[in-house]
């Protein structure tokens, strides 16, 4: 295991940096991720430090994404204070945190609903050529991607209580709506966040922040819509439907996007399937809580998949539908027992 000495990285960049003007007065581990994960006190301000010991594509690739979106110039987003790497061996980046705390219910306020909507919108607007899809590694927003990914699901499924002929049919049936409709996903590509999720919001109750920006690509605005559908579905269940709606028309009027509709009730369905490869992917999760997480976020795709958004008209459609963060949700410990005890089959 390579040995950093960060103490001594942090305390030359807080010296160094103008950004940042000041001694460290406090670091403190938050988490580990695809880095360490610091907080920096120093100067007066707090700050989030990256730090990677084992190979730095990861920080490299999240520098450069933020770079992108430099262009926004928005306090919402992360901007970078301090970059230090030797010979690719190691690498730490800084940002000033961003204030607030993991979205949830008490903090989804009508007005931070509204300063997120606001920043993915303008995040929307930024038009990017994109790259050609690959048969071989495509992303999983990528329609052309989805036959594999559905493969990949099936594989994470194996060994759950989770009927896999269902979901098959399911996936079946997706990817038959995506042959019928084939032009019109044939959309321009716009910088999309590409992994949205609650921990990666954070909210004062007035306005919102956005982090984790490793997955930034080129791709259809629909995507990100449909995951942040998912996360209300569980913080803001009053909200979500109507919110979500009201952003598809406002981008159909703006973009002149007549097609979204048609490719929302696509990514709806994808949003749930995403997250139960997730859920799957945690094996060192107790067994039937990884099940109850699973079954939660497929049949929230299938619910998305019957009853589609409607954009105009009397109906709304997209349900509100129950999630895997409800499903483990201990607040209420009599249920979330039962959750993470309970083998659940979806039949």
């Amino acid at each position: 295991m390579r040995v950093l000495n960060l103490a001594a990285i942090i305390d030359e960049i807080c010296n160094s940096e103008a950004a940042i003007g000041g001694p460290v007065q406090r670091t403190a581990f938050i988490g580990q991720s695809h880095a360490d994960v610091y907080r920096v006190t120093a100067g007066g301000r707090t700050f989030i430090a990256h730090a990677s010991r084992q190979g730095i594509e990861y920080l490299m690739r999240l520098r450069a994404n933020l770079d992108r979106v430099a262009v926004l110039e928005d306090d919402r987003i992360p901007r970078e204070v301090a970059w230090r790497t030797s010979n690719g061996a190691w690498a730490v980046l800084m940002y000033p945190e961003i204030a607030g705390e993991e979205l949830h219910a008490s903090n989804a306020t009508d007005e931070a609903l509204e300063s997120l909507g606001d920043l993915l919108r303008r995040l929307h607007s930024v038009e990017d050529p994109g790259h050609q899809p690959s048969d071989l590694a495509g992303r999983v927003n990528e329609p052309s991607a989805f036959a594999a990914f559905g493969e990949m699901l099936i594989h994470r499924l194996s060994d759950l209580p989770i009927r896999t002929d269902r979901v098959r049919h399911h996936l079946d049936v997706m990817s038959a709506y995506l042959r019928e409709h084939a032009s019109e996903f044939q959309v321009p590509t716009r910088l999309i966040h590409g992994d949205l999720h609650r921990s990666n919001i954070v909210s004062t109750g007035t306005s919102v922040g956005l982090l984790d920006w490793g997955d930034l690509t080129a791709g259809d605005y629909a995507f990100d819509l449909a995951a942040l559908k998912f996360i209300l579905d569980a913080v803001a269940p009053r909200k979500s439907t109507q919110f979500i709606r009201a952003r598809a028309r406002d981008y159909a009027q703006r973009f002149h996007d007549g097609s979204l509709e048609i490719r929302m009730r696509f990514f709806l369905a994808l949003a749930g399937l995403v997250r139960a490869f997730n859920c799957a992917d945690d094996s060192a999760a107790l067994r039937p809580s990884r099940a109850w997480r699973v079954r939660a976020c497929y049949l929230h795709s299938e619910t998305q998949w019957r009853s589609p958004l409607m954009i105009d008209g009397p109906s709304a459609g997209a349900p509100v539908a129950r999630t895997e963060d409800f499903a483990v949700d201990m607040r209420q410990p009599i249920r979330g027992l039962f959750y993470l005890l309970a083998p659940k089959r979806v039949s």
